[in-house]
């Protein structure tokens, strides 16, 4: 019996997977994206965390909440690099091919320093949900 790599009403990337994907495309190369943080910390550095988000039975569409942290270079740098992600998500709904069908920014840029972080580098997060196309098999 053959292994079947896809449910037959198809499936979703990983939502985190996707952002990162489309970001490293829009963002300077100098900025690390990464869908976990690295145990060492880059100079300017995009994190992308899957977290849980109501969802319903479609086949075709669904919706995925990712929080984004932002670290870059003293808290008005970070602080610019949030707003520029939450830019290039935006437009992310109007680029072809990349799967993803609507961005709603439900956590706007804001700078949160962690207490638990020695280094108390400035990490802006912000929260999208994000409405992907399910991948159909062939």
């Amino acid at each position: 019996m053959a292994v079947i790599d896809v449910p037959d009403t198809g499936y979703f990337e990983y939502a985190p997977l996707v952002l990162k994907n489309y970001l490293m495309t829009r963002l300077p190369s100098d900025v690390v994206v990464a869908t976990q943080v690295p145990e060492v910390l880059p100079p300017r550095l995009v994190v992308l965390l899957s977290v849980p988000a109501n969802g319903d039975m479609n086949l075709v569409l669904s919706t995925r909440r990712v929080v984004i942290e932002c670290r870059d270079r003293g808290e008005l740098l970070t602080g610019r690099l949030a707003e520029k992600v939450r830019g290039f998500l935006v437009d992310a709904m109007y680029v072809p091919g990349n799967g993803i069908r609507d961005v709603n920014i439900i956590g706007e840029p804001g700078i949160f320093n962690n207490p638990d972080d020695p280094s108390n580098t400035p990490r802006a997060t912000l929260t999208v949900d994000v409405l992907l196309r399910a991948t159909h098999a062939l």
